[in-house]
């Protein structure tokens, strides 16, 4: 039976919902690369600046380690189903409550930085369950090493 509206729809200028999401699918597939440059671009300096390589990591600013992370989750649909956008919200969950309680955890951070760049290389073959139980630890971590108590 002839869908009045649809064809009110597509008979005036409009676009079917499936044409609709097809162009939106292209449009993402040629940010994808992008994505995946600014989300490689913020690991490498993210690691830099806060990974246990940089000896002078404490007189930084976790401000920037929240900003980085904060561009990791922008760009985050280049790689979807990874995982990484939600660890770098846990990352800016780290870096608030840190600065909530006036604490910096290194190994906290070392950890949240090391499910980042695991999460990149791997995330996208793990199974939902496997990304929801390293999302859950990460989670733990940070509850245990920057929680109110």
């Amino acid at each position: 039976m002839p869908n009045k509206l649809a064809q009110l729809a597509v008979g005036r200028g409009g676009i079917t919902v499936a044409d609709a999401v097809k162009q939106a699918n292209t449009a993402l597939d040629g940010l994808k690369d992008t994505s995946i440059s600014i989300i490689d671009e913020k690991l490498l300096e993210i690691d830099r600046l806060f990974g246990p390589g940089n000896p002078e990591r404490a007189g930084l600013s976790l401000d920037i380690l929240y900003e980085k992370a904060s561009r990791i989750i922008d760009a985050g649909g280049g790689l979807p189903d990874s995982g990484l956008d939600e660890c770098a919200r846990a990352v800016c969950d780290l870096v608030v409550r840190s600065r909530a309680n006036r604490i910096c955890d290194w190994d906290a951070i070392d950890v949240h930085i090391a499910t980042l760049k695991v999460l990149r290389v791997q995330g996208q073959s793990l199974s939902a369950t496997q990304r929801w139980t390293v999302l859950k630890g990460l989670s733990d971590v940070t509850a245990k090493r920057a929680g109110e108590g």
